[in-house]
């Protein structure tokens, strides 16, 4: 995801915030500070309202990320790895690398993290009791994030895919189905009824006056119904690819240069006579790195005369590659999470071809056009829990 930036490791999941969230965070806060403080502190001044609030918004925030984390675990105990866990305005995503094997892995990996909100909703509730004649302040702010965790269970337990209910619905739709594409798809088309009917409340609770609540809603709606199409495309796509060898689509009607040639010479020779954006410096069959047009504007015009294209390409070592043995799956699984344009594929240091963006979009279009065979049910996946 766009935007985000790392804060730390848990358990090996790396774990990244969205810029977005801190509009969550900022709501919360003063939320927090205007009402429930002001009412429950009046002597406090407005810097030590705002600091608590923050304080609880951080709560708020370990919550989030302990339902992130429940699900995370559950995978892993499966074999499934988790790369990252990223929070946002609208919840949290689970970064899965591939889909469950079964049913039963599914519904588990999906129901915890409800199942975790909602214990923390017991637990922030038996906190208010025992508060309740200790300090009835700190009572009341347990009482609340014992509702926001309740909320937080319930609403993911609603069947719009994919949040977690619609997890489990799907898991259900697995299991007596006996195949993940189909139980995807009715679990998307689910959620996108779903997604219509929280736009068509929000819509309702504006004309009625409450507008912040309708606007939320209608953001949390459309998100939603994007999402849930999306991610029943997102494993069609999957399933078309993988299985399919990288070398199926790799071409190899590009161009290798010398190590020792000049910037000048790959601008008139290749850049401008439109032979492509790129070109890989090679050492008889060997890959030492790729020269892009974006390598060739960080150099001055003055020097394009004197300087080699081995002095200015990415070196193999920092370059993406993928083996003939790797799938289409692996291939465009690496130029997302990237944002590549082009893949070599080296077998022993050898360049044994090049895959780009368009070749992936054209052949997924072709296959689709075609009929698309099933192939086996894995691929990436991502899991989304709006909040409140």
């Amino acid at each position: 995801m766009l935007g985000t930036f790392k804060i730390g490791r848990i358990f090996g999941i790396e774990i990244s915030l969205h810029w977005s969230w801190a509009f969550i965070f900022l709501l919360i806060t003063w939320t927090f500070a205007s009402s429930l403080l002001n009412d429950l502190y009046p002597g406090w001044t407005a810097g030590q309202r705002w600091i608590v609030g923050a304080f609880i918004s951080s709560i708020f925030f370990a919550s989030i990320l302990l339902h992130e984390l429940s699900h995370s675990v559950v995978a892993r105990r499966y074999g499934i790895p988790v790369s990252s866990i990223t929070l946002f305005v609208f919840g949290g995503v689970s970064n899965l690398q591939k889909e469950p094997e079964s049913a039963k892995q599914e519904f588990w990996i999906a129901i915890v993290g409800p199942l975790t909100s909602l214990l923390m909703a017991v637990v922030f509730g038996i906190g208010y009791l025992v508060l309740h004649n200790i300090e009835s302040g700190a009572a009341e702010v347990s009482a609340r994030l014992a509702l926001i965790n309740a909320a937080i269970g319930v609403f993911n337990l609603v069947p719009g895919f994919p949040l977690d209910g619609g997890r489990v619905l799907r898991s259900i739709f697995w299991a007596r189905k006996r195949n993940l594409l189909d139980a995807t798809r009715l679990a998307s088309s689910v959620g996108e009824y779903v997604a219509y009917s929280l736009m068509g409340l929000g819509l309702l609770m504006v004309f009625f006056g409450d507008l912040v609540s309708g606007i939320w809603l209608l953001l949390i709606g459309n998100f939603l119904r994007g999402v849930a199409a999306s991610s029943y495309e997102q494993l069609v796509v999957q399933q078309t690819l993988s299985g399919v060898p990288a070398t199926a689509v790799a071409r190899h009607d590009y161009t290798t240069v010398s190590p020792d040639q000049t910037i000048e010479e790959l601008v008139e020779r290749y850049f401008l006579a439109g032979r492509g954006r790129y070109v890989p410096v090679t050492a008889g069959d060997e890959l030492l790195g790729i020269l892009t047009l974006t390598d060739v504007q960080h150099v001055p015009r003055d020097d394009w005369r004197t300087t080699t294209a081995y002095r200015v390409m990415t070196p193999t070592t920092k370059l993406q590659t993928v083996g003939p043995d790797d799938d289409m799956a692996t291939v465009l699984a690496l130029m997302a999470s990237g944002r590549l344009n082009q893949v070599p594929i080296v077998d022993r240091g050898l360049l044994q071809g090049m895959i780009e963006r368009s070749d992936v979009i054209d052949y997924i279009h072709a296959r689709q056009l075609l009929g698309t065979p099933r192939q086996p049910e894995t691929a990436d996946s991502s899991r989304v829990r709006p909040g409140p």
